[in-house]
């Protein structure tokens, strides 16, 4: 059984990198630094500190007034993408890493 879970694993590595890479490292409104920021939370300020959060913890409670709050703090639409697709992606990885570990613990 553990060779499936590793091939699995493998198989997807390729995909996981590439979509980090496009998250984190590539072109966008947001400075990649802030963006890898969303991911972990550390280091950001109001009011990205917040509202991240919110996405990478209860992504489900996020209304149209925090999307109204970040435009009236001056940010614009694909700053906000930006931050809330950077925010998700780390809350997978971090979701993903979790269950590997479980996974290797279980072994």
């Amino acid at each position: 059984m553990r060779d499936k879970e590793e091939s699995t694993a493998a198989k997807y590595a390729q995909l996981v990198a590439d979509l980090q890479a496009s998250v984190f490292e590539g072109r966008g409104r947001v400075d990649k630094a802030l963006r890898a920021s969303a991911a972990t939370g550390q280091g950001l300020a109001e009011p990205w500190s917040t509202y991240t959060a919110k996405i990478r913890n209860e992504a489900w409670t996020v209304t149209d007034a925090d999307v109204e709050a970040l435009k009236a703090a001056g940010h614009s639409e694909d700053e906000i993408f930006e931050m809330t697709v950077a925010a998700a992606v780390g809350a997978s990885m971090h979701a993903l890493d979790a269950g590997l570990r479980a996974l290797d613990a279980k072994d």
